[in-house]
């Protein structure tokens, strides 16, 4: 294994990044500006191209220089990432009707789960193949929409999937299997050069191109199998924990507008980063929070990989309740500012009841 090819990807996407904000100011390709957005400014949302441009460059110097890869059984990710990338970047250009988006990330859901990688068990229990099927359909679904939903905030979406990318490539290495941690790291160091152009004032954001395909590829990548049996078995909630900031957002999301009768699909400045901006935090601190929340959660999730499986699982289970209570310490504080008009974004939150 090369590992200087690690660092192709970090140098790409430095350099594609400028690139891409030339050409969206030439043609005006602008993020939108709305009320449910924090920025203001004609900012370029193509930076998921630069990402997964520089990504895939590596994962085919890597798959040629190293042709005793058997990618066959892959191939239904790969489309499946393929499919969310391209309509992700027709989404940043045409506003897909959400829908539409929706049905085209359920078929890209169903190209990853019905492939031979799926989720196959649960807290050591194994499981019915059409079970953890289904299960992987749920969660490559739920990722791609939390990663999107999160997104609204410079460093954000970007610092916790890489993140949570180089805790799964370092999974990966201490199970034994380096050639997915070498091409989870390879992303993960794709999106570090991102990172540099998306700091507070972002020059460039990723877009739905680049954050749907994030929570895309941060769901599968786990799915791939490993040589550590221990791993596979609680491999679930690894998944569980590792992301669990912007899964339990979207399910708050999803309850909140059930609740209030909303259509699942609508907007509104309810995520956790507009909550925390809500009671307080700035937009940096907010954004470097909940980095750090997850650079945390990442410590334990490797903690309990070494430890012994019985305490590691303890472990991943007491930090996604403490995850859990975060949430809510959060959300009455947010009602407690909102219920007082005491919020600090200009326009509150929708209460919440």
């Amino acid at each position: 294994m090369n590992y200087w090819l690690l660092f192709l990807p970090f140098i790409l996407s430095l350099v594609f990044c400028p690139v891409i904000i030339a050409i969206c100011k030439k043609f005006g390709w602008y993020d939108e500006v709305d009320p449910r957005k924090i920025h203001t400014g004609n900012i370029p949302r193509m930076g998921g191209v630069a990402v997964f441009l520089s990504f895939f460059t590596v994962f085919i110097i890597a798959v040629i220089r190293f042709g005793n890869v058997d990618l066959i059984n892959f191939i239904p990710i790969i489309i499946g990432g393929a499919v969310i990338f391209v309509a992700g970047v027709l989404d940043d250009f045409v506003n897909l009707h959400a829908r539409v988006k929706f049905a085209i990330q359920i078929f890209a859901a169903v190209c990853a789960s019905f492939g031979p990688c799926y989720i196959g068990k649960f807290f050591g229990i194994d499981m019915h193949w059409l079970l953890g099927k289904s299960l992987s359909f749920i969660w490559v679904l739920v990722l791609v929409n939390a990663y999107n939903l999160i997104d609204g905030l410079d460093l954000l979406c970007g610092g916790l999937s890489f993140i949570s990318f180089c805790t799964i490539g370092l999974v990966y290495i201490l199970c034994g299997d380096v050639f997915w941690g070498f091409l989870v790291f390879s992303l993960a160091l794709a999106v570090l050069g991102f990172l540099f152009w998306n700091k507070p004032k972002a020059k460039l954001f990723l877009g739905d191109g680049g954050s749907q395909s994030l929570g895309y590829f941060i769901a599968v990548f786990p799915l791939f199998p490993s040589n550590n049996v221990e791993f596979e078995s609680g491999k679930f909630i690894v998944c569980l924990l590792l992301s669990s900031i912007p899964v339990i957002d979207v399910a708050a999301a999803i309850i909140r507008r059930i609740r209030e009768k909303r259509s699942l699909f609508s907007a509104d400045r309810a995520h956790l980063h507009h909550k925390l901006i809500n009671i307080g935090f700035s937009n940096v601190t907010a954004a470097l929070f909940l980095n750090f929340m997850q650079l945390v959660i990442s410590s334990v999730i490797l903690f309990a990989v070494l430890c012994k499986p019985r305490f590691g699982m303890i472990y991943l289970v007491g930090a996604y309740l403490l995850i859990l209570l975060f949430f809510s310490v959060v959300h009455y504080r947010n009602r407690y500012v909102n219920a007082h008009n005491e919020g600090h974004l200009e326009d509150h939150p929708q209460k919440e009841h």
